[in-house]
């Protein structure tokens, strides 16, 4: 008949050791990818504030011209043209 209660010690503590090591090695690994996530998603975040930041400043740059120069249909036609075909744009208007 066996014994109840916890095995001993000695044939454990391999085991038991070399289960942490792994444990942490998965842990360091898990880390590792979820910092890579987030740079990436910095990244992505910081483009598309810059791609925003162009976008306004476009903007910008065609009202002032607009309060400077008064209405003409076809500059401004022209401009939004440019502005419109600019695939930066098109993506944020989907």
């Amino acid at each position: 008949m066996g014994k109840r209660g916890r095995k001993p010690m000695k044939s454990d503590s391999n085991t038991r050791l070399e289960k942490s090591r792994e444990s942490a090695r998965q842990c360091r690994h898990r880390k590792k990818l979820r910092y890579e996530y987030l740079e990436e998603l910095v990244g992505d975040r910081e483009k598309a504030i810059t791609q925003l930041q162009q976008e306004l400043e476009r903007i910008r740059t065609i009202c002032q011209y607009l309060d400077r120069n008064g209405v003409n249909n076809e500059e401004i036609r022209q401009e939004l043209i440019m502005w419109s075909e600019d695939p930066d744009v098109a993506n944020l208007m989907k």
